[in-house]
């Protein structure tokens, strides 16, 4: 009878507490006796040794708690229980890792970002150092350039000055020969009596036996007197031409001309084709004396030019048709160079070929000359046919 009234006390403990504050604690004692109700009349019905967790339903009775071990439920003396401080210090100990953890994530982001940032600054000082050795080759190609036209300029100079010096002294020699034969013949020579006409000249005397010339007036003929005379700015296409020239503006290339004291010109660009029926002209420019000039966004392909040399441009209209020339020192030549406009892919980019060129006519007897052997005639300079 006692047995089942114990079982039943314990019942109504367990549903009675359900509710109660629960915690973990550690016995204090060598031993702890679990008793079946909470005083010491109660029945022994398990002991705990010292240390071992139990669990604390409620510590509304008293003296005493009421405590689930193992499987079973009983009643312990309270002050002989204490606080389990492991789980505090297990649960501490977690929450510092996750904090350290966290911590670690947020480094470990804090040093990938960085990384990514040092990545694009050295591919954006790798980019800048890639350009800038771009430019400096560019500029040391178009040094090279300059340097071989100016080479070729001066050659063809020196040479023109050359062949003048040899035609002065072929000429003076010349000159000096023929001196001689009128100094031979001078001395073998009578000097000859006035030769008389038997017929009176028209407004003379009967009384003069010996006629007399009649002044002669000479005029020279100004074919271009009823031309008008043009003048442009250095860079202008002369109307005359009816023209309008081709241009690449994704191409950063050009043809810089450099025309002397003595001259001013008009140069024209032909492409190369297949044929010369298949040249193509692409550019006229007019070029003042004393003026450096560029030709700029110049189309890819292979080029030569024809160029006018004089002074006083003057233009008038034939049968609807425009007509323009040098009236005054015109000459004339087709250069024989090839300027390679085509652009070069290499594994640093794409090398844009740009050409020096230095025009002038250099003094001779009785005028000026190109100092080349590339004259041509003013027909042939017109003619865009070739």
């Amino acid at each position: 009878m006692k047995s089942i009234f114990t079982f039943i006390l314990l019942l109504v403990i367990t549903f009675s507490t359900a509710h109660a504050q629960d915690g973990q604690y550690l016995m204090s004692a060598q031993k702890l006796e679990v008793r079946s109700g909470p005083g010491l009349q109660f029945n022994t019905i398990a002991e705990v040794p010292q240390g071992t967790q139990v669990y604390v339903m409620s510590s509304n009775y008293g003296d005493w708690s009421a405590i689930q071990y193992k499987k079973m439920n009983g009643f312990v003396v309270t002050k002989l229980l204490t606080s389990d401080s492991r789980i505090a210090d297990a649960e501490r100990a977690a929450a510092e890792a996750a904090a350290k953890r966290e911590a670690a994530k947020a480094a470990a982001a804090a040093a990938i970002a960085q990384a990514e940032a040092a990545k694009r600054a050295a591919e954006e000082a790798a980019r800048k150092a890639i350009a800038n050795a771009e430019r400096l080759k560019r500029e040391a190609e178009a040094n090279a350039a300059k340097a071989i036209a100016d080479a070729e300029a001066a050659k063809r100079s020196k040479d023109a000055a050359a062949r003048k010096a040899l035609a002065d002294t072929e000429e003076t020699r010349k000159a000096l020969e023929e001196a001689r034969k009128r100094a031979a013949q001078g001395g073998s020579l009578t000097a000859s009596a006035p030769i008389e006409s038997t017929t009176p000249s028209y407004g003379s005397s009967s009384n003069t036996s010996t006629p007399k010339a009649a002044a002669i007036e000479v005029t020279r003929e100004d074919k271009y007197a009823d031309w008008e005379k043009k003048t442009y700015k250095s860079g202008a296409t002369p109307k005359s031409f009816n023209f309008k020239g081709k241009f690449d503006y994704k191409l950063d290339n050009y043809l810089k001309i450099k025309v002397g004291k003595n001259t001013e010109v008009v140069v024209k660009m032909y492409k190369m084709g297949q044929t010369e029926k298949d040249d193509q002209l692409m550019r006229v420019t007019y070029i003042n004396s004393n003026t450096t000039q560029f030709i700029r966004n110049i189309p890819e392909g292979e080029y030569y030019l024809k160029i006018a040399y004089g002074r006083e441009w003057k233009e008038t209209e034939k049968n609807g048709k425009k007509f323009g020339t040098f009236t005054k020192n015109a000459l004339y030549e087709r250069g024989q160079q090839i300027l390679n406009y085509n652009t070069v892919k290499t594994s640093k980019g794409i090398n844009v070929p740009s050409y020096n060129l230095s025009l002038d006519l250099l003094p001779s007897s009785g005028g000026y000359t190109t100092g080349s052997d590339d004259n041509i005639s003013a027909s042939k300079f017109n003619d865009d046919n070739n």
